[in-house]
């Protein structure tokens, strides 16, 4: 599964209704994915779609944990902030401009 057809896949779920095996399966590649962030060999994320997409999807989890209390809910919500966090991470790390407040000293 590539990131782009976890979105869709989340997406559809998030909008619809899916089971818990679903929830489950789709929490399990999002974790695979925070897992491997960390061996890309560039920037993931350089315009921030990626992060603000996958972020309108917890969002939405979160929103639906609170509405129905579902606990695959809140288990996906998690699943994707540590994604996001990831990403995020990974894309700050390899920007040098992230860090320029080093090279004003």
């Amino acid at each position: 599964m590539t990131i782009l057809e976890l979105y869709h896949e989340m997406r559809a779920a998030l909008k619809g209704s899916a089971d818990a095996a679903t929830i489950d399966r789709l929490t399990t590649e999002a974790s695979r994915f925070t897992s491997t962030v960390g061996w890309a060999n560039g920037v993931i994320d350089k315009d921030g779609r990626i992060v603000e997409a996958f972020d309108s999807l917890r969002e939405i989890a979160f929103a639906r944990f609170k509405l129905e209390n579902d606990s695959d809910m809140a288990t996906l919500h998690d699943a994707l902030a540590d994604l996001i966090v990831a990403i995020r991470t990974h894309d700050e790390d390899l920007d040098p401009l992230s860090d320029s407040d080093e090279h004003d000293s």
